[in-house]
């Protein structure tokens, strides 16, 4: 999940332009079996903005997919607004 801090308007059009990057990279990146990002639209207070579920096969997959090019510049959309990330890990 991410924080962006700044304002309404430019959280919501980094939020859209990341959302179509990273939707866009299970075409480009085969280790990427799916991926599904969620922006808060709900009204409590504190919500993070941005959610993103990302489905690999293995961790060596996540890594590639973690360090690809594609995957870079897709960071680099929200990077300069980034004001908290947290991430889970896990095996299904």
């Amino acid at each position: 999940m991410f924080r962006l801090d700044v304002d309404e308007a430019t959280r919501a059009d980094l939020a859209a332009r990341f959302k179509a990057a990273i939707e866009a990279l299970p075409a480009q990146l085969p280790e990427l079996k799916s991926v599904e990002v969620g922006i808060n639209d709900g009204p409590a207070a504190g919500n993070w903005h941005i959610a993103l579920t990302a489905l690999c096969d293995n961790y060596a997959d996540l890594e590639t997919y973690s360090a690809a090019p594609a995957h870079l510049a897709c960071v680099a959309i929200i990077k300069p607004a980034l004001a908290g990330r947290t991430c889970v890990d896990y095996e299904v």
